[in-house]
C-alpha cells in the first residue's frame, strides 16, 4: 500500500476555508491565500500549490492555528505530487503546534494516521489514530475498520477485535477485507467456533471465491479435524468452485490421512486419466503410495514401475522392491532393489544391500547375494546379519 493509494478526501478544501472563514479562527490573509491555492489545485497545478503553501507555513509560524491548516493543505498537495516525506513532514509539522482545537488536532491524527497506514507503519498509525478516535464523535465504518488494521498489524490483536467487529455492524455494506481481517483477528485469539463462522458467512456471500473454500479447508486443517477440511473441499470440488491441480491433490492426499486410500486412488487415477492432472512421476508415485495403503499391490506396481521408467528414483525402487520382497517374487525383488543402489538418493542404501542379498539368495542367484551381503557387512548396523547370512552361503 503507497501513498498516492490512500490520497484522502478526508475534506474538501474549499469547505475547510468555508468553516474555518465562519469560526473565524483563521486570519484573513491566510483565508486569502488558501482560497488562491484551492483554484490553483482545482487546475491540477500542484506543484504551483506547493510553492504558495511553503511560503504560506513559513509566514504564519507564529500563527499556531493557520499554521496548521496551512501544514494541513501542504500534506493533501504533497500527496498528489506523490511526495511521501512532504506528506508526513507536513503533517508533523502542523501537528506540533500546541492549542490547536480538539476537532482540527483530531482530523488532522485522522489523516496522519491513514497516511502512516500507506506507508506501513502500523505502530504510528495506531497512535495517531487512537488520539483520533479518543475524540471523534461520528467516526466511519471505514475509519473504524483503518483503526483496528493498525493495532492488527502492530502485534495489538486483542483490542482490534471489538474494532472490526463494530466497523462491520455500523456499515450499511461491508467490505470483503473486512470480513478477511475479522477471520484472522478471530483465529489468532483462538476463538475457532466465532472464527469459523465468519469465514462461513464469507462463502456464502460469495460461493464463488475459491479463497474462501481453500481458508476454510486449511481453517479445520489447523484445528486438526481432517473430516471436515476434506467434506469442505469435496463440497467446492462438487459445486465446481475450485479446480486447480493443487486442489485436486490435496483432496488425494486427505483420502490417504483418513485412511481411506482406495478412494482417494480411484480419484486420482480418474483425473490422471481426463488429463486434469500430469502423468509426472511425483504423482503416480502418489498414487502408488495409495495403491499401497489399500493393498492393491498389483495396481502399486504398475503405477510406480511407469513412475521409475519415467524418472529413476532410488525410494521408487526401493518401494518395488518392498512389494516384490513381500510377495516372495525373488529375482524381482533382487532386481529392484539392485536399481535403487544403482540409482541411489536411499536414507539407508546398507540395508538395501541386505535386502538385495537375501532376495538373491533366496532366487538361488548365489553369487549375486554374496557381493550385495558383503557390501551390507561394511555397516555396523548390518554386519552380523549379513556375516551370518554369508556363512550359510560358504556353508552351502
Amino acid at each position: 500500500m503507497r501513498l498516492r493509494s490512500v490520497k484522502l478526501v478526508l475534506v474538501m478544501a474549499s469547505l475547510l476555508v468555508a468553516a474555518a472563514a465562519q469560526a473565524q479562527s483563521v486570519s484573513r490573509s491566510t483565508f486569502n491565500v488558501l482560497q488562491r491555492v484551492q483554484k490553483i489545485m482545482e487546475e491540477e497545478r500542484y506543484a504551483d500549490a506547493l510553492a504558495e503553501l511553503e511560503v504560506l507555513v513559513v509566514d504564519t509560524q507564529n500563527n499556531p492555528y493557520d499554521n496548521a491548516l496551512a501544514n494541513q493543505y501542504l500534506a493533501h498537495t504533497s500527496i498528489m505530487l506523490d511526495n511521501p516525506q512532504g506528506t508526513r513532514a507536513a503533517l508533523e509539522a502542523g501537528l506540533a503546534n500546541t492549542g490547536l482545537p480538539e476537532d482540527m488536532r483530531a482530523e488532522m491524527n485522522l489523516f496522519y494516521g491513514t497516511v502512516l497506514l500507506g506507508e506501513e507503519e502500523y505502530e504510528l498509525a495506531r497512535i495517531a489514530l487512537a488520539d483520533w478516535i479518543a475524540v471523534a464523535a461520528y467516526p466511519q465504518p471505514s475509519q473504524i475498520f483503518s483503526f483496528a488494521y493498525a493495532n492488527y498489524m502492530s502485534g495489538n490483536v486483542a483490542q482490534a477485535e471489538p474494532l472490526v467487529d463494530r466497523a462491520i455492524g455500523s456499515a450499511v455494506q461491508p467490505l470483503e477485507p473486512w470480513y478477511q481481517l475479522y477471520y484472522r483477528i478471530l483465529f489468532d485469539l483462538k476463538k475457532f467456533e466465532l472464527a469459523g463462522s465468519v469465514l462461513h458467512g464469507m462463502i456464502s456471500r460469495n460461493p464463488a471465491n475459491q479463497m474462501y473454500w481453500r481458508m476454510l479447508v486449511s481453517h479445520y486443517q489447523q484445528l486438526e479435524r481432517p473430516g471436515d477440511a476434506l467434506a469442505t473441499i469435496m463440497t467446492a470440488y462438487l459445486n465446481g468452485s475450485i479446480d486447480s491441480q493443487s486442489d485436486f491433490k490435496q483432496i488425494v492426499s486427505l483420502y490417504g490421512y483418513l485412511d481411506a486410500p482406495e478412494k482417494g486412488a480411484r480419484m486420482l487415477q480418474e483425473w490422471l486419466a481426463n488429463g486434469e492432472l500430469p502423468s509426472d512421476p511425483k504423482i503416480l508415485k502418489q498414487l502408488g503410495n495409495l495403491w499401497l495403503m489399500a493393498r492393491e499391490r498389483e495396481s502399486a506396481v504398475v503405477v510406480l514401475k511407469e513412475a521409475a521408467t519415467l524418472a529413476p528414483d532410488g525410494r521408487t525402487f526401493e518401494l518395488l522392491g518392498g512389494i516384490y520382497f513381500e510377495e516372495e517374487e525373488w529375482p524381482e525383488a533382487y532386481t529392484a532393489y539392485q536399481n535403487a543402489i544403482r540409482v541411489g538418493g536411499l536414507e539407508e542404501p546398507f540395508r538395501i544391500s541386505l535386502l538385495a542379498g537375501i532376495s538373491a539368495m533366496r532366487a538361488e542367484q548365489t553369487e549375486d547375494a554374496r557381493i550385495s551381503l558383503e557390501i551390507a557387512a561394511e555397516s555396523e548396523q548390518f554386519k552380523k546379519q549379513a556375516e551370518a547370512l554369508l556363512k550359510r552361503l560358504d556353508d552351502g
